[in-house]
């Protein structure tokens, strides 16, 4: 393994813009900001890109009182496209795809300190 594997490889990125639920937000910005050396977009990025190789898809019960924000992200092309693969295969729209990978990164994240 080389020193510089653990990044990922320069791909063109698409602009998007979700609904992301303000709670798990919140928490990104938490993570970034006290655990991990990376931008709440990265995170991001990284949750999808978990979502998409593990087909981990739970619909999960929104919280009674949650709101949602539209947050404008830069998402690898790659990712994009294995986005629509998942919206086409499960038929769930892109933001609940991203609102998914996002809890399940979270959960898992919770999880591991237990």
């Amino acid at each position: 393994m080389l020193a510089f594997d653990k990044f990922d490889k320069r791909e063109d990125v698409i602009r998007m813009t979700i609904e992301i639920e303000d709670i798990l937000y919140d928490k990104l910005n938490q993570i970034s900001k006290n655990i991990y050396d990376a931008s709440v977009n990265k995170l991001i990025n990284a949750a999808i890109e978990h979502l998409i190789e593990t087909e981990n898809i739970q619909l999960h019960k929104k919280e009674k009182i949650t709101c949602s924000t539209k947050h404008s992200l830069l998402v690898r092309q790659s990712l994009s496209d294995g986005l629509e693969e998942l919206k086409k295969k499960f038929d769930i729209p892109l933001y609940k795809l991203v609102n998914m990978s996002i809890r399940n990164a979270i959960i898992e994240l919770e999880n591991k300190g237990k």
